[in-house]
């Protein structure tokens, strides 16, 4: 699995073209959950996520023969536009495999870069399916939005941030999709007692909880969830269950409604734009009164939001008035 060493290794290959992203104060969330409440802001990380640092590990992984091939990856558009970036970066000829319900802010955040781009499947894990079929077909390089132990520990060193920021943090919250980001904070804290990771899931895409709770991953879910950096489901032999299982990954599960919620409450009380996948973690402290009184960390993962949902969002909560 990832050791701690994996992940201080990563932070090397990458810490020179990564932000070190702010760990802000919550006054407001801290109020209303009588907890000692910070956001980790990767919401102003490069290219907009966290995805940035488990790609740029990945490729400073690789050798030099390795960039005369073409790169191929599969995202719902984050670990996409962390992906083309890198594709500039590097200079490696790059294919993206796109689900074909990407929403259009993730679309346009990649229009601008020279990579080919396919739309293929009705979800995540058939557009990963993709990606893999064509890397193998064309012996490309594969960078896989979280089945890879790179990935994952590239992943992690935002965990390593976190704690040389607010060392006496007790709970980190984080959304959990395929599983790179909660994997790899896992794997750097799965030696630490004083530190509880837990994984934030809406009740409508809950794969990764439901994969632990039956003992083996499930189907993607046909329900909908605005939370759609999250949603799409697992890789059938994906590492990040694994990891998770062993963990023993607390998780907390959101509806649309509290997802919607806390999306407004950051909006409005922030003044910054996040992702509703962002927001699970927000919402789940809204919705619990186990962290009161403890030191929590909340990962707001990234910023990519369609216009008419923020405009509804803004709308449902007043701004307008």
């Amino acid at each position: 699995m990832i050791t701690l060493k994996h992940i201080q290794d990563a932070y090397k290959n990458i810490q020179s073209d990564i932000r070190r992203t702010p760990l802000v104060y919550s006054q407001e969330l801290s109020e209303i959950s009588k907890a000692n409440v910070y956001l980790k802001l990767e919401n102003f990380q490069k290219t907009g996520s966290f995805k940035i640092r488990g790609v740029l590990n990945k490729l400073y992984g690789l050798n030099e023969e390795d960039f005369k091939k073409t790169f191929v990856a599969a995202s719902t558009g984050n670990h996409a536009a962390a992906f083309a970036y890198a594709s500039k970066h590097f200079g490696f000829e790059g294919v993206l495999v796109l689900p074909e319900r990407i929403t259009k802010a993730k679309v346009k955040a990649i229009e601008n870069y020279d990579v080919k781009k396919i739309f293929y499947g009705k979800n995540s894990l058939e557009a990963e399916e993709k990606a893999t079929e064509i890397s193998r077909q064309q012996n490309a390089v594969l960078v896989h939005p979280y089945n890879d132990a790179e990935i994952i520990a590239g992943q992690g060193t935002l965990g390593m941030e976190i704690k040389e920021q607010f060392p006496d943090v007790a709970y980190i919250l984080a959304p959990v999709g395929g599983g790179g980001l909660i994997s790899g904070l896992c794997s750097y804290f799965k030696e630490s007692s004083s530190v509880k990771v837990v994984g934030c899931q809406p009740v409508n895409a809950a794969e990764m909880y439901e994969s632990i709770q039956n003992g083996s991953i499930v189907s993607p879910s046909t329900k909908d969830t605005i939370s759609d950096a999250t949603a799409g489901g697992i890789e059938k032999d994906a590492i990040t269950f694994d990891i998770c299982k062993e963990y023993k990954l607390y998780f907390e599960l959101l509806t649309e409604e509290a997802i919607k919620k806390a999306l407004g409450f950051i909006i409005k009380h922030h003044e910054m734009v996040i992702e509703p996948g962002a927001s699970l973690p927000v919402a789940a402290l809204m919705n619990s009164s186990k962290y009161r009184g403890k030191n929590v960390v909340l990962v707001l993962t990234g910023k990519k939001i369609n216009k008419e949902l923020l405009n509804n969002i803004m709308k449902d909560d007043g701004f307008d008035n």
